[in-house]
């Protein structure tokens, strides 16, 4: 049965929505109901962060209506939220990183070799990467997980090319300019860096 649950965070009440909760069922988890006069007749939903769905319903919608609307969206919230996790998961692992250097290598320097050991590292927090050619390691900040994969490929590029060259002299650079999203992903990183910046 519906219930109401004040002290449960979800989704804020303003004066066009109204929220009430469902509870977990063998279906689906938990779910916050969000009547919405401004919808007339979509519907939409997604994950929240606890686990817990989220239906956005039009106001007029009867408990027949959202029992309906779970039915044929609740399976589809969840397997794009697992698919998500997953996704998540392999894009924060050290074998991803490997694996994008080797395409990287393949692709734009193949007088490079493979480093010994690229990964993730925490404790960088004012550079997105560093490389280490002495000892054949690359490391990069946490601080760019989840970002775009054109980023990642490029911070991974940019470390890769201090293998050939170790300053950031002419010829660095044009090996640098190999990589076809540099501008783009530079302007990515400028934001995250004013981002930061202004939170700081």
């Amino acid at each position: 049965m519906p219930r109401k649950t004040a002290s449960r965070t979800g989704t804020p009440r303003t004066r066009n929505t109204r929220t009430e909760w469902w509870d977990a069922t063998a279906q689906h988890p938990a779910v916050e109901i969000v009547r919405s006069s401004r919808r007339t007749k979509t519907v939409s939903g997604a994950m929240n962060p606890d686990g817990s769905l989220r239906l956005l319903v039009p106001a007029s919608s009867t408990r027949h209506d959202i029992e309906e609307y779970l039915q044929q969206l609740a399976p589809k919230i969840m397997a794009r939220a697992q698919q998500q996790g997953q996704r998540k998961r392999k894009f924060s692992s050290d074998a991803y990183l490997v694996e994008r250097a080797q395409y990287l290598i393949d692709t734009y320097l193949p007088e490079v070799s493979l480093p010994d050991e690229i990964r993730w590292v925490t404790n960088q927090k004012t550079r997105w990467g560093s490389a280490t050619p002495a000892t054949s390691r690359i490391r990069i900040s946490h601080m760019i997980q989840g970002a775009p994969e054109y980023v990642v490929d490029y911070v991974l590029h940019h470390e890769l090319c201090h293998f050939v060259h170790l300053d950031h002299g002419p010829q660095f650079k044009a090996l640098e300019k190999r990589y076809p999203h540099l501008e783009k992903a530079q302007g990515f990183l400028d934001g995250v860096s004013f981002q930061h910046r202004q939170e700081s």
